[in-house]
């Protein structure tokens, strides 16, 4: 592994190769990566079938599990016959078809009767992810001259028997797995159009799709979302359905991926995904979006993506990037790419900040950010529940597939946890990463909710003999929670978020609050449980890095210098570390590490922890500080965060930091039931009941930022009937008469709260 000292010069090339002082990714580039990587793959593919041979076993789990190499590049080839006419390619890819089949003397001459599904022999394209292409690879040449009837009989043959093979398992549901098996059957409908069983693939496969072209998808993993969207533009492509791409689905998922690109010009990984991990087919899908759309933006992705691919690869084969040679499996999703772009499309970066990404329902997700540039600093927050919708086809994986451990489908127990935060082009906090093994790794390896950056929550009390991981894993099934958002607001000098995890099962409520103060480029996480039903409960706060140095008995430096992946560790820059500090202590809190493995790597956990017995209506919280900064800063130079004094202990959190004559304060509710009447009166909002004093300040909302400077006050607050300083009103809602009062009493005077407000003023 290179070191990472390499990185500025790295850093440099990156910059250089952006969008703006880089072309996008035309189509002539296209076309250029498309020849290479067929050239290398002509080369290289008798060692890569050899060494499949000789390495190759009957599995479990797939059964016959035929290479994809052959298929990709005859799917290359293939294109480049049609592209310019040399027959050479034709021959080239009718060899690679016809020859496929035979691949499966490989397996003993016994197996077929081994398993129930190939009773009737085996298929030779056992795999729907490469079904596809070999039978578009086969429509790309069968009108070329170089193939005679033998061997268009067997490659028919072996197609037409892969695509009955399909019925076997028609799998059902709007994910992956489903319209890869749409778009196989389709294609091979094209294909073989006068074969008798062509009809009965057309309707299977309109069958299958019409989960995906018709409703939301029910998965929450971005290598997972990349397959289906991909899939779901080729079948539009393939069937003439073009009106499917302007769904309003369609278009949600397009700008959701826009937001989901970190500085880093990959796209951030949650669920079951590999960091960088299928990148390749976002690039044809944003080619094809910003193509029918006219959209920068999805340019944009295109070219990022792209960027970082290169970037990435010619780092770690030591070349220059115009010397990057990708896959045989890239270049196949390349020759969509060439087709599908448009070079008058000029690339745009995005200029939103900090935003819901893109709602509460579907995507439940939050990013933070302060520009689009590779330095710039971005967190996504993942608050995304199993849901209420797909149901059925949630239910049909739950009753046929292994899936124990997933949200279904293909998701983690990540709800409320950190999936990234990027600063200065350093990656500070990652996700979990694809499961190490089938069905996972131990514990529910990397599923399970303690392998996130999250609150995780247990029934009893930890032993404070008992390691904490020891006591926190378990078999890694998944349990059911439901989420919501509470709210989301860009104020003046801080974007908040707070999403809600409900637990009815274990008997709590978890409200993570995350405030990012732009101007000091930092993060305040407030993570405030609420007990349900009385019980003994152990509550950690989780944080996952790579290395970590105790600063002191609540503080930790950490930095993260590559993320693991089954092909090696992709190395990182490492010119910013981050601060991880929790400002609470108090008897019965413990802080400490822990060893653990998490994304094809050794990581190290950070976590505070308490035990206690809680009656219901009782209340927990933790307080993280997330501080990224220059490596070469002193740690100690760095401001620090202190809790504040409130007269509403257990009810909420108050944090304060001095810092170049200035104070600021943040002071959250923790519990938002507190300003209600009893009486079933409206509006049942009472100043008296809901107020909490922070320091000098006293209000009854939700949330609220101050600072205080120079003789002024400067203060957002959020979801408030009144604001005082020092006894002094700031601001204060005006009294309004509510009638139709439900127990029929004669109309009330009472006050509504107001959404938002900010204001600047001088201290009285």
């Amino acid at each position: 592994m290179r070191k990472i000292d390499l990185w500025p010069a790295l850093l440099t090339g990156l910059i250089l190769f952006s969008v703006d002082g880089w072309a996008q990714t035309s189509r002539s580039e296209y076309m250029r990566l498309i020849k290479a990587a067929a050239e290398q793959g002509w080369e290289s593919n008798p060692r890569i079938v050899a060494e499949w041979k000789r390495t190759t076993r009957p599995s479990e789990l797939w059964g016959y599990d035929s290479p994809g190499s052959p298929v990709y590049l005859a799917d290359l080839l293939g294109y480049l016959y049609q592209e310019s006419g040399d027959r050479r390619q034709a021959e080239r890819a009718r060899d690679l078809l016809a020859s496929y089949g035979d691949l499966r003397q490989v397996m003993p001459p016994d197996y077929p009767a081994k398993r129930a599904e190939y009773r009737h022999g085996m298929p030779s394209i056992a795999n729907f992810f490469i079904m596809p292409p070999y039978a578009r690879a086969y429509m790309r040449i069968r009108a070329s001259g170089v193939i005679d009837q033998a061997t268009r009989e067997k490659i028919e043959r072996d197609l037409a028997f892969s695509l009955d093979h399909t019925f076997y398992f028609p799998e059902w549901g709007a994910h992956n797995r489903a319209m890869l098996r749409a778009e196989s059957l389709y294609y091979g409908a094209l294909a073989l159009p006068n074969h008798p069983h062509a009809a009965r693939w057309k309707q299977m496969a309109e069958t299958l799709a019409s989960d995906s072209l018709h409703h939301w998808e029910i998965e929450d993993a971005t290598g997972y979302h990349g397959v289906w969207l991909y899939s779901v533009f080729s079948y539009a492509d393939i069937s003439g359905r073009e009106d499917v791409l302007r769904s309003p689905m369609v278009r949600y998922y397009l700008d959701y991926f826009v937001q989901l690109l970190t500085p880093h010009g990959n796209l951030a990984d949650f669920g079951d995904s590999h960091w960088n991990g299928a990148w390749e087919r976002f690039v044809p899908v944003y080619e094809k979006a910003a193509t029918l759309f006219r959209n920068p933006e999805y340019k944009f992705l295109a070219t990022e993506l792209t960027r970082r691919a290169l970037e990435r690869q010619a780092r770690a084969e030591g070349v220059a990037v115009e010397k990057v040679l990708f896959g045989i499996g890239v270049g196949s999703a390349f020759t969509d790419a060439h087709r599908w772009a448009d070079d008058a499309v000029k690339a745009e970066r995005p200029t939103n900040g900090s935003r819901d990404v893109l709602d509460d329902i579907v995507g439940k997700k939050f990013v933070f950010r302060n520009g689009w540039q590779p330095e710039s600093t971005m967190m996504l927050v993942n608050y995304r529940d199993e849901g209420d919708g797909g149901r059925l086809g949630r239910d049909y994986l739950r009753q046929t597939i292994s899936v124990e451990e997933e949200k279904m489908h293909h998701g983690h127990a990540d709800e409320n946890s950190i999936s990234i935060l990027m600063s200065g082009g350093s990656v500070l906090l990652h996700d979990g990463g694809y499961r190490p093994d089938l069905p996972s790794g131990p514990n529910g390896a990397w599923r399970a909710d303690y392998f996130h950056n999250r609150l995780v929550a247990r029934k009893n009390k930890r032993d404070r003999t008992q390691g904490v991981f020891d006591f926190l894993r378990n078999s890694g099934g998944y349990r059911r929670v439901r989420t919501q958002k509470i709210d989301f607001l860009n104020l003046r000098e801080v974007d908040v978020s707070r999403s809600r995890l409900i637990d009815d099962e274990l008997g709590y409520t978890s409200d993570r609050t995350i405030i990012y103060l732009r101007e000091k480029d930092c993060f305040v996480v407030i993570d405030g449980v609420k007990i349900l039903r009385s019980d003994y409960f152990t509550f950690t706060n989780l944080w996952h890095t790579r290395h970590a140095l105790r600063v002191d008995a609540r503080s930790y430096e950490t930095m993260i210098d590559q993320i693991g992946y089954f092909r090696g560790g992709d190395p990182l820059p490492d010119q910013r570390s981050m601060l991880i500090h929790f400002p609470l202590d108090e008897p019965g809190r413990e802080t400490g590490t822990y060893s653990v493995s998490r994304h094809y790597q050794d990581e190290t956990a950070i976590y505070q922890t308490v035990s206690a017995f809680y009656n219901a209506g009782d209340t927990e919280y933790f307080v993280t500080v997330l501080q990224p900064h220059d490596r070469r800063t002193a740690v100690d130079s760095l401001p620090r965060f202190r809790l504040v004094e409130v007269d509403r202990p257990g009810k909420a959190v108050g944090v304060e930091m001095e810092t170049e004559g200035a104070r600021l304060l943040i002071g959250v509710k923790l519990d938002l039931e507190i300003d209600l009447d009893r009486h079933p009166v409206g509006p049942r909002y009472r100043y008296d009941l809901g107020r909490v004093r922070y320091g000098d300040f006293e209000t009854d909302a939700s949330f609220i930022f101050a600072r205080l400077a120079a003789g002024k006050i400067s203060y957002s607050a959020a979801t408030m009937t009144g604001v005082k300083y020092r006894g002094k009103p700031l601001m204060e809602a005006l009294p309004t008469t509510f009638g139709l009062q439900l127990d029929g009493a004669p109309p009330r005077v009472g006050f509504s709260k107001w959404r938002y407000w900010e204001d600047t003023l001088s201290a009285p």
